[in-house]
């Protein structure tokens, strides 16, 4: 009895969730998935490729548990023929969302493309990036495993899975263009202290994404997000990141905040390449 109430919860929560679209995939870890929390973030690293991925699972008490999946690729382009130390940067991000008995399943592919341009500084270096994010959404969902009160007999006290739903609810699938932006504002203060500001506009197209011929908009939304790292000392092996993140949708707020103390265990070769670059993280969010 107590599966089939957690069932029925499921199920509403997921058809809900299909209707007023307050709920937008996320990750706990958002300093690790830039790409997903600001189009702005594409090519922002030191080094020539960056590829990584995300996996996440919450509600495990459910039937069927909430699992989130994103890979992520980019890399700076044109670098060696930019001016100063602009340039441009591509990124390819991938999602895969799968939520309750019915599979409500949203698969994502988006391309992803910035520019970021050097501002310089005096005691410190200044430079800001824009980005801009477009894809492609699919929705599917399995409502043959929805159950209605039409399939059960008042009768006999059965239930009939062939029997008529006498519901409006369809079912189905859908696709949809999907369109986000945002900037970075970076700053570096003789390698001391870094701090990246950024905003992100996301869905601002609003899009449809009913499954069932409706009307049900994907809702825009507004993110901020901030990270630093700071050094005590230039010769120190300890490094504090902090990171802080809000993101509005709807009526939905969501504030998401920690750091973590980096442990430098082995600097890199600077000649050689014998010796590679090691370091630990510990933190709380």
């Amino acid at each position: 009895m107590v599966n089939k109430i957690k069932k029925i919860i499921l199920i509403g929560c997921t058809i809900i969730n299909g209707s007023l679209m307050a709920q937008d995939l996320h990750f706990s870890q958002f300093y690790n998935a830039p790409l997903t929390t600001n189009p702005a973030n594409t090519g922002l690293f030191n080094g020539d490729l960056r590829a990584y991925t995300m996996y996440r699972m919450q509600w495990l008490t459910v039937a069927t548990p909430y699992k989130t999946i994103s890979l992520s690729v980019d890399a700076p382009i044109f670098r060696q023929r930019m001016h100063d130390d602009d340039f441009f940067a591509i990124g390819l991000n991938i999602n895969n969302d799968g939520q309750g008995d019915i599979n409500y399943m949203t698969n994502s592919f988006n391309a992803l493309g910035s520019f970021t341009k050097y501002l310089g500084g005096r005691r410190s270096d200044n430079d800001i990036t824009i980005g801009y994010e477009i894809g492609y959404s699919m929705i599917t969902a399995n409502t043959s495993k929805l159950t209605w009160d039409s399939n059960y007999d008042p009768v006999t006290a059965t239930y009939n899975p062939g029997g008529a739903w006498n519901e409006s609810y369809g079912g189905g699938g859908t696709g949809f263009i999907d369109m986000s932006t945002g900037f970075v504002w970076n700053l570096t203060s003789e390698r001391l202290f870094r701090s990246a500001l950024g905003i992100s506009y996301h869905h601002f197209l609003s899009p449809n994404i009913s499954i069932n011929s409706g009307n049900d908009r994907l809702l825009p939304k507004l993110g901020v997000q901030w990270n630093a790292a700071f050094k005590p000392n230039d010769r120190g092996a300890v490094e504090i990141l902090p990171s802080v993140m809000a993101v509005r949708q709807g009526t939905s707020l969501l504030v998401n905040g920690g750091f973590n103390v980096k442990f430098v265990l082995g600097q890199a070769s600077r000649y050689t390449g014998y010796r590679n670059y090691k370091a630990v993280y510990v933190g709380a969010f």
